[in-house]
C-alpha cells in the first residue's frame, strides 16, 4: 500500500485514509476491513506521500469516531486544519441515507481542509458552500460531486491518495489503481 512515488510536486492533495477502527462489526458487508486493507494511525501518519509544494492544500476525509486522530494526521503531514466540507449522504432517490453509528445514525461525512504555507492562495473560488449533498456509492467511495467541487475551488496540480480510480485533473495514488498523470 506504500509504493514508491514518482517525482513531481502537488499543490492540492485529497486523502481518504483507510482508517482502522478498534472494533469489528458483524456481517459480510459491515466495516472497512471487509472491503480493503486498513491502516493504523501510525501507518497513516508515516504514509509516504508525493512531494508537496511549499504552499499547499489538504482535503482529508475523517471518520466521526476519529476526529482527533484526523487532526493529528493533518498536522503530522505538515498542514494546519482551517475549515471543513460536509457531505450529506443521500439515497438514489434523494432521501437522506441511514448510516451506521454508535451515538447517532451517520448520514454525513466530514472532510478537513488544511493549509501549508500560503495554501489559501490556491483557493480560486470562494463561493463554494461548506455542505453538499450527493448519493452514496460503494463502501467509503466519495462522490464525483466532491471532486468537481475541489477542482472548481482550487488551482494547481492535484493528486488523490488512497485513490480507487483515475479522475480527470487528479494524479491517482492507491493500491487499487495505477498512477495516472493529472491533466
Amino acid at each position: 500500500m506504500n509504493a514508491p512515488i514518482k517525482t513531481g510536486r502537488f499543490d492540492v492533495v485529497v486523502a481518504d485514509p483507510a482508517w482502522r477502527f478498534g472494533d469489528s462489526l458483524p456481517g459480510p458487508k459491515r466495516g472497512a476491513a471487509k472491503f480493503y486493507e486498513t491502516m493504523t494511525l501510525d501507518e497513516i501518519k508515516t504514509f509516504r506521500r508525493p512531494p508537496m509544494a511549499t504552499d499547499a492544500l489538504l482535503f482529508l476525509w475523517r471518520v466521526a469516531a476519529m476526529q482527533e486522530e484526523a487532526l493529528e494526521v493533518a498536522r503530522t503531514w505538515g498542514f494546519a486544519p482551517k475549515s471543513e466540507i460536509v457531505w450529506i449522504k443521500t439515497t438514489a432517490t434523494g432521501k437522506r441515507a441511514f448510516g451506521m453509528g454508535r451515538y447517532t445514525r451517520q448520514c454525513h461525512e466530514t472532510c478537513i481542509i488544511a493549509t501549508r504555507g500560503r495554501g489559501l492562495d490556491l483557493i480560486r473560488d470562494h463561493s463554494i458552500r461548506s455542505v453538499f449533498e450527493a448519493p452514496v456509492g460503494r463502501h467509503s467511495e466519495k462522490p464525483d460531486e466532491f471532486y468537481a467541487l475541489v477542482a472548481k475551488m482550487t488551482s494547481g496540480r492535484r493528486c488523490e491518495l488512497f485513490a480507487r480510480r483515475p479522475r480527470l485533473g487528479f494524479a491517482a495514488f492507491g493500491d487499487q489503481v495505477e498512477e495516472v498523470a493529472a491533466e
